[in-house]
């Protein structure tokens, strides 16, 4: 696939990410970053658990990974439903703390986190060659 499609992918998956973001946020307790990647921090509620003393660690992430992964079903039925069949991936699921995991989707086609850090990175480093390029340029002038 060229990169113009890609392109053109990227710019409907982004429309329909506004559009959906507000429902997104009601119904999931997701946000939409800027770089349109779609997030949460999902807590496992206590309940599902048994008594601590009487649950091991193992069944802990057993119980956990079944949460993890009916919450990601759902989410993913929505995005399905709303139009976004193969335009998304989950790009990570990260445990942050004994009962909550980060879960981040985005854009399939290319990883939109790498994209901005290019982009960042080549402004960084453009600018100030521009203004000294400017500035040898005005000199130039003065001197000629």
């Amino acid at each position: 696939m060229n990169i113009f499609k890609k392109i053109s992918l990227f710019l409907t998956f982004r429309t329909i990410l506004k559009s959906i973001s507000r429902e997104l946020e009601i119904e999931y307790n997701c946000r939409v970053d800027n770089i349109f990647r779609i997030y949460s921090v999902l807590n496992i509620p206590e309940e599902i658990f048994e008594e601590p003393y009487n649950i091991r660690k193992s069944d802990i992430d057993t119980i956990a990974r079944n949460y993890v992964t009916e919450y990601r079903r759902n989410i993913s039925n929505f995005l399905i439903s709303k139009g976004l069949m193969e335009l998304f991936d989950i790009y990570e699921i990260r445990k942050v703390d004994k009962y909550s995991y980060l879960i981040i989707f985005g854009f399939s086609l290319f990883n939109t986190r790498k994209i901005a850090n290019n982009m960042i990175t080549t402004l960084i480093f453009s600018i100030p060659i521009l203004i000294i390029s400017i500035i040898g340029w005005v000199l130039y002038q003065t001197l000629v």
